[in-house]
Order: C-alpha cells, then sequence, then structure tokens
C-alpha cells in the first residue's frame, strides 16, 4: 500500500422482533426481511418528485458554499462525483481500474491533490486508492474477507474498515448461515493490526441471542416450504455495521483517543469499543433508535447519526449526548421535515452549524439549519441506461467540502479521458 506521508482534511462525518418463540409466518413481511443480508437497490423505487433534478433550493446566505461529493451504487457506469452548489459537475472519477475486477464505490475519502481513498462495497477487491485521473494508486485486498459500507483514514495512513464473512453457527437442531462482520484496523503497508469479530463482542448479548432464536424460526418456516439448495438458504444478517469512526480525542470517564465508534443497523445501536481491550465501553440506541447508519463524533460529548426509523417509516437526524443518553437535537418527524430512508442514509455536520443529509432512497440530499430550515436541496439524476433506465439513482453518502479544499486540480467536468 501506497504510505500517506501527510494527513489532508478528512471529513469526520466523511429491527425491532417479537418474542423468538412466535412462528416466522406470525413475523410479517418487513420483520421477516430484515433477518437477512440486505440486497440493495441502485434506483428510487418510490418516485415522489419527478420534475425535479439537480439543485432546487440554494440559499446562499445561509448554506455552507462548496463542493458536494456523492456515491450511489453507481450501476452501470461506476462513477464518484464532485459538483457544485448548483449541482453541476465539476469533476468525475471513474471506475475503471482494475478493470478486469468487479467493484462498487462506497466510502469516500478525499485529499487535496484529488484522489480518493475508497471502501470498494463486497466487491472482489476491498479498498482502494483512485488519483485525480481514475487511474489506480493502489488496491488492498483482506483474503477471505469482504469489505463493506464505511473506511475511516488515519493520520497514520493507515485506516479502520468493516469486513464481513460467512459463517455457520449451531443453534437448536440447525445450522444457521450468519453473516458476521468485524472492525479492522489496516496499517499504512496493507497489514491488518487487530481484527474485532462483532459475533464474539456480542457473544452475551440479549438482543442478538433474541435474533438468533427469530432467524431460527424463519429458516426453519422457510426449510419447510422449500426445496431449495445449500446456495439458496437465507443468510442471517445479524449486525449490518455501516460505519466506524475514530475517536480523535479523550472523553474522560468513558472513552480515550483511538476508541472505535460503530454503527450496526440490525441491533439498533452505536457503540464505542477500546480495540485493545475488545470491550464495548459504550452503547445506546436499542428500543429507541431503528436501523441507524452513518454515526460520527461532533466536538466534544455529542454524537451525529441518521436515525432510519424503520419501524415508523419516517427518518431523523439526530444528536445524542454520550453522557446523559439524551438527544439534544433532531431534524425530521416533524411536520414540514418529514422524510424516510428505510435504506442507507448519511449526515454531516458542516463548519457553519448546518447539517448536510442523504435522503438515500429518494435519490435527495439537502442542508438544514440548526432551527431546521432546509437551505439548499439537491437531486440526483436518473439512469439513462440499463433495465432502471429513467428511474432515478439511489444515492448512498453525500459529503462537503470547502470550495478551496483541492490545490490546484485540474477538474475535468465529467469528460473521462481513455
Amino acid at each position: 500500500m501506497l504510505l500517506r506521508s501527510f494527513f489532508p482534511l478528512v471529513l469526520l462525518s466523511i429491527i425491532l422482533f417479537k418474542h423468538p418463540s412466535y412462528a416466522a409466518s406470525d413475523l410479517g413481511e418487513d420483520s421477516a426481511a430484515s433477518l437477512l443480508s440486505l440486497p440493495y437497490i441502485d434506483y428510487v423505487k418510490t418516485e415522489k418528485e419527478p420534475n425535479k433534478a439537480g439543485t432546487t433550493i440554494y440559499k446562499k446566505d445561509k448554506a455552507f458554499s462548496g463542493y458536494s461529493i456523492y456515491t450511489s451504487d453507481m450501476k452501470p457506469d461506476g462513477f464518484v462525483n464532485l459538483i457544485d452548489m448548483d449541482g453541476k459537475i465539476v469533476h468525475r472519477w471513474a471506475r475503471r481500474n482494475p478493470q478486469s475486477v468487479k467493484v462498487r464505490w462506497e466510502q469516500v475519502t478525499p485529499f487535496p491533490d484529488g484522489s480518493i481513498f475508497l471502501s470498494c462495497h463486497m466487491g472482489t477487491i476491498d479498498w482502494q486508492w483512485v488519483d485525480v485521473n481514475s487511474h489506480c494508486i493502489d488496491v488492498i485486498d483482506m483474503p477471505g474477507q469482504s469489505a463493506h459500507h464505511g473506511a475511516y483514514y488515519l493520520k497514520d495512513g493507515g485506516f479502520l474498515g468493516l469486513v464481513s464473512n460467512m459463517i455457520y453457527i449451531p443453534f437448536r437442531d440447525l445450522m444457521l448461515k450468519v453473516q458476521d462482520n468485524s472492525l479492522v484496523r489496516v496499517s499504512s503497508d496493507g497489514r491488518t493490526l487487530k481484527k474485532i469479530s462483532l459475533r464474539n463482542l456480542f457473544a452475551e448479548d440479549l438482543g442478538y441471542h433474541k435474533k438468533l432464536g427469530e432467524f431460527y424460526d424463519y429458516q426453519k418456516d422457510y426449510l419447510t416450504r422449500s426445496s431449495r439448495g445449500e446456495n439458496k438458504k437465507p443468510k442471517f444478517d445479524p449486525f449490518h455495521a455501516n460505519n466506524i469512526v475514530n475517536l480523535e480525542w479523550d472523553i474522560p470517564g468513558i472513552a480515550k483517543k483511538g476508541d472505535w465508534l460503530v454503527t450496526v443497523r440490525h441491533l439498533d445501536r452505536i457503540f464505542i469499543v477500546a480495540p485493545e481491550q475488545e470491550r464495548i465501553v459504550w452503547q445506546w440506541g436499542e428500543n429507541i433508535i431503528s436501523h441507524p447508519h452513518h454515526a460520527t463524533f461532533l466536538t466534544g460529548d455529542q454524537i451525529l447519526l441518521f436515525d432510519n426509523g424503520s419501524n415508523k417509516k419516517s427518518s431523523r437526524i439526530i444528536v445524542v449526548d454520550i453522557r446523559s443518553g439524551k438527544i439534544v437535537w433532531q431534524y425530521g418527524q416533524k411536520p414540514g421535515q418529514e422524510f424516510f430512508s428505510n435504506l442507507r442514509g448519511s449526515a454531516q455536520r458542516l463548519p457553519n452549524g448546518n447539517t448536510l443529509i442523504a435522503d438515500s432512497d429518494s435519490g435527495r440530499a439537502f442542508e438544514v439549519t440548526i432551527s431546521g430550515e432546509v437551505v439548499w436541496e439537491w437531486y440526483v439524476d436518473f439512469l439513462t441506461e440499463g433495465n432502471n433506465k429513467g428511474k432515478r439513482r439511489a444515492v448512498s453518502r453525500i459529503q462537503r467540502v470547502p470550495y478551496d479544499f483541492f490545490k490546484g486540480v485540474q477538474f475535468n467536468y465529467g469528460k473521462i479521458d481513455p
């Protein structure tokens, strides 16, 4: 792996179930589906604003102006786009190197020279560096594992990442097919310095064991109704981690610099783990949030996160105080603020105090003030080819950098050279 000798500005803000004794037929479609590995799609399923595209709101005196970098599931083209506040493409990185492997880019860390570090979601490589001209600088692969969702670039040139692998767990009279998640720290030269299995970390957790019972009932029912083979057996996804962030300061009495903040969708929780002790030192969210995404630290003792609100079909962005466990700010679920993204989503606290939000399932991003005023809104474009031509792309995540972030970069305005 290429050793980075500098640390540029890296953005820090870059399933409720019934008792296990209930039969799978009692779970309901939404609950049963949430037990399984998620099939992400690359387009908006229900289009509510077919006539909107590009920037629809921009209050220059209140918004934090800069470039926005967004990713989608990016089929069939595979781009990462940089747009200005008017929604115009300023630069585009193309997924073209290495050409022979399957890659879906997700988390993006930008550098001032125009290169980007990427998490490659469930592809045949795990992480990748790409220069400003979309040429591959380096790839990092962890045999037997698949990277997914978030990654956090560290000051020493290494990074934190999320990987998954399939395991089998004996439970009652079945072997449950389980997608385990692990937290990893990787050095600047590609060595795995630390790996923590979430299955081991949550081995004694009551919520996790409840889900094992739920999935046992689901799989038992499935096996009585289906004659399909082992490859078609449902995959249990009890954790579905989607973000990992390094703590850059001490939180006295709770956590230390170098601890990790992790978001786990299917346990309805966020938690801080001390990696050296492999011990959870703080956790929050069970029975409060539903299917969360993208928790990040704010200055001091607060955490910003995207609460998908899948149980209520209503999303919100919240700030929780780590010490009290109280929600001290939120946007959403009030008249005029309603939005819902069952899958994905991100939130970034901007330097002026505003919050940039990816309403992923609607293919929309918007910026709100502390008081809840929408000061910027943008809709992604529509797919122009493939089976879903004419449908709006879904947005995985979006982040903003100041206009002066990139230094001496020649932007290509969407035109990719061979």
